[in-house]
């Protein structure tokens, strides 16, 4: 009976021991067969979540250190893991679990699918690090800049905009840093206007572009129009009011310094332009007795529509005013440069004077005095007004003194007015 039962006893034994080493041959049939193993995925991008709650609290935030860009190690068995890529791989960071005294928030991860049949998903990176910022708010106004040079014979006139303010939202670090916004726009070789649209540039106290990526505005951008003139150097025209003191008179040569300045305006209307003109009551010379300076400002004598073209210049330029004593001379006219009108008919008339000249005194500036011969001065004697004149129907015959009109230079005139000359009547 012994021996029976000893014998039962073995059969259960390898009954259970059979059992054992088939589960172990089906364990290391199915782990070498659909084994576990690791997948490493770089550069995924942590989401985060109910930013709204920083918003709320007029806050705004910044990820530090590059720490929403992590690693990921997923463990799955390989059925499973050859089922999953990177974009199956969610990593979320809960503004609400945000630790505001280490500025960290946890990242949980999961996948987006088979999630429930995964060894472990885990990332040596186990928070997202920020720094929060109180949220500003403030109006800029856009200052239009033009870059660059049009073509030769061109300037920049008016930059208009179709908005000149921009609201801009961001964080207090950023926003204390803008000291001027700007549109701009280039005009390298144009010679026409232009009309095009240009993005809003935020730029610090030195001139430094600041980056726009953390600021949001109402506009990104405007429509901005530049007008370009046509240029001309052009000189002056000048006129004087008055009479300078007794005895003296005004030279020709009147001078500005500059002798010319640069012009701008359409080309329709700089085409014709020859001289800028100094009207009379700009240089009042009434009892000068000596050269006189007047300073005067341009852009008062524009003509409509032009422009001073040169930044630098104010437009401020001094006129000199030439003042001379008046002389007299006395010069020898040809009688045949006389020309003797309105004879009646049967009548013919002549001068009686004797010689080939006759003698006058002429009065003007020394220069002008100079540059005058009396050879080359012409004259006429009107009978017929010297008759009107006296109401005289009949002219007889005999000698008259009658006046003789010299052509003359303008500032010059005859010492006494009238010159007579003796004009002798005739019968023909």
């Amino acid at each position: 009976m012994k021996e029976k039962r000893r014998f039962g006893d073995n059969k259960l034994t390898l009954k259970i021991l059979a059992v054992l080493i088939a589960i172990l041959l089906w364990v290391i049939v199915v782990n070498v067969s659909d084994p576990i193993i690791e997948s490493t995925y770089s550069g995924i991008t942590v989401e985060v979540l109910n930013t709204e709650l920083l918003s709320a609290t007029n806050e705004t935030y910044q990820v530090l250190d590059a720490t929403d860009n992590i690693t990921v190690t997923l463990s799955a068995k390989r059925s499973i893991s050859d089922l999953l890529g990177k974009e199956n791989i969610r990593a979320t960071a809960d503004m609400a679990d945000l630790n505001r005294e280490t500025g960290t928030i946890p990242i949980r991860l999961e996948t987006t699918k088979y999630n429930d049949k995964i060894e472990s998903i885990k990332s040596k990176t186990k928070t997202v690090s920020i720094e929060v910022e109180d949220l500003v708010r403030k109006q800029f106004r856009i200052n239009p800049v033009v870059n660059g040079e049009p073509t030769d014979g061109y300037k920049v006139g008016d930059v208009l905009l179709d908005q000149n303010v921009v609201t801009v939202q961001g964080p207090a670090s950023v926003m204390e840093r803008i000291d001027h916004v700007t549109a701009e726009v280039s005009v390298t070789g144009m010679s026409g206007s232009i009309s095009t649209t240009s993005n809003i540039r935020y730029y610090d106290s030195e001139d430094i572009q600041l980056s726009a990526s953390r600021l949001s505005s109402n506009i990104s951008s405007v429509s901005i129009q530049v007008e370009l003139l046509a240029t001309k150097s052009v000189g002056f025209s000048f006129n004087y009011s008055g009479e300078p003191a007794e005895g003296y008179g005004v030279l020709d040569e009147i001078s500005a310094d500059p002798e010319e300045v640069l012009v701008a305006g359409k080309a329709s209307t700089i085409a014709n332009l020859t001289a800028i003109t100094i009207p009379a009551t700009a240089m009042d010379v009434t009892g000068l007795a000596e050269d006189k300076e007047f300073l005067l400002d341009l852009k008062k004598y524009l003509p409509e529509g032009l422009s001073l073209a040169d930044a630098d210049f104010d437009g401020m330029i001094t006129v000199t005013v030439p003042i001379e004593a008046m002389q007299t001379r006395s010069f020898e006219v040809k009688r045949s440069n006389v020309e003797i009108t309105g004879t009646a008919a049967g009548f013919k008339a002549s001068l009686s004077a004797t010689g080939d000249t006759f003698a006058v005194s002429l009065t003007g500036m020394k220069s002008e005095l100079e540059d005058l011969k009396g050879s080359s001065i012409k004259g006429t004697v009107s009978v017929a007004s010297y008759m009107e004149d006296r109401g005289i129907a009949v002219l007889e015959k005999g000698v008259y003194a009658m006046p003789v009109v010299l052509e003359l230079p303008e500032n010059v005139n005859p010492a006494t007015d009238p010159i007579l000359v003796q004009v002798r009547i005739t019968e023909e």
